[in-house]
């Protein structure tokens, strides 16, 4: 069956009452059609190892997928943090593997490593990951980045390993993703570049003999006319052109394939039958900014494609700030049962 993801933000930027994100979780935790929530990483942001647990704890079902970059920790420390949260979660959590695309983010956090090396150092860091969760004898390690001795922990996932979910357009983001990835996330592409994708990172994974499910990320909005639709869309892009500085961007200095590849797609304005460009050209190609407008059945149509075409999960957001919305469930629930 398909799976549909969102993203949340659970303390907002100066938010000091942790109510309103008690609001927002129970919102999330009420859905019937949301399978997991990606908290999002970024030096800037609320510590999202701070929210998931603390949305775990006031929610029943919230899943969250808790965005992680390597070098943040040792791997042996998180390990041993997924692990605990895992536990806690009742075997409910993801990981979202990062290697970052911002260097001026990154090395807000002391991490200066070119990417090229940020995705070995990777490599080797969930290779330690992994070891520490299913390892049942201690083990030492001594690898290019790190070094460990004596390495066991007591806690273990409580499903074996912590799913690891990733994306990235780069050929070592794709060999990344082949060798580790339990899902591969790609950004909202047209359906002949989401083709491309999906044959490029499956053939990357058929050589390491793994075979691997993907996610596509998209901003819905939904009309009961094409032209409500539109009017929704071109709203928020006036929303966000007016109160620029209030809305995230992708940095000058993010330097990434995915970035430039989005970047690419906005020479046109509308690619196949609804998919908008708008919002990705004015936000500088930042992540999840593709979208898809039109009525419930001309998006239904297009998520068929895409799901044809071998997409197993969507993350969907909608609005300005790319965040859950409630009027979509009705939506998705049907689009459940015929996607299925």
């Amino acid at each position: 069956m398909v799976e549909f993801f969102t993203g949340a933000q659970p303390l907002a930027a100066d938010e000091t009452d942790p109510d309103r994100m008690i609001e927002r979780i129970h919102q999330l935790d009420r859905s019937e059609v949301i399978d997991r929530v990606l908290l999002g990483y970024s030096s800037t942001w609320p510590h999202n190892h701070a929210t998931a647990p603390f949305a775990l704890a006031v929610s029943e079902k919230f899943a969250p997928i808790v965005a992680h970059r390597p070098g943040v920790m040792p791997p042996v420390a998180a390990a041993r943090y997924f692990a605990t949260l895992d536990v806690l979660a009742r075997g409910r959590l993801a990981i979202n593997v990062v290697v970052g695309g911002s260097d001026k983010d990154l090395r807000r956090e002391s991490d200066d490593l070119p990417k090229a090396e940020r995705y070995r150092r990777a490599v080797e860091y969930l290779d330690v990951v992994r070891r520490t969760w299913t390892s049942t004898e201690p083990f030492d390690h001594h690898g290019e980045y790190y070094t460990a001795e004596a390495v066991k922990i007591t806690t273990r996932p409580v499903q074996g390993q912590v799913p690891i979910f990733m994306g990235g357009e780069s050929d070592d983001a794709v060999d990344f993703g082949a060798r580790h990835a339990d899902l591969y996330m790609l950004w909202g592409e047209p359906f002949a570049g989401t083709r491309e994708r999906i044959e490029r990172v499956g053939a990357a994974a058929e050589a390491y003999h793994r075979k691997i499910p993907f996610s596509l990320s998209l901003r819905l909005f939904l009309g009961d006319t094409d032209d409500d639709a539109w009017a929704q869309a071109r709203a928020v892009e006036r929303q966000i052109a007016e109160n620029s500085g209030r809305f995230l961007r992708s940095s000058s200095s993010d330097t990434s394939v995915g970035r430039q590849r989005a970047l690419a797609l906005t020479d046109e304005e509308l690619h196949d039958d609804c998919f908008w460009t708008g919002l990705t050209k004015l936000l500088g190609g930042f992540a999840n900014s593709q979208a898809l407008v039109g009525t419930e059945e001309r998006i239904l149509d297009t998520l068929g494609t895409y799901r044809d075409l071998g997409i197993d999960a969507f993350l969907v957001t909608t609005g300005a700030e790319a965040s859950w919305d409630p009027a979509l469930e009705g939506f998705l629930a049907r689009a459940k049962k015929e996607l299925a």
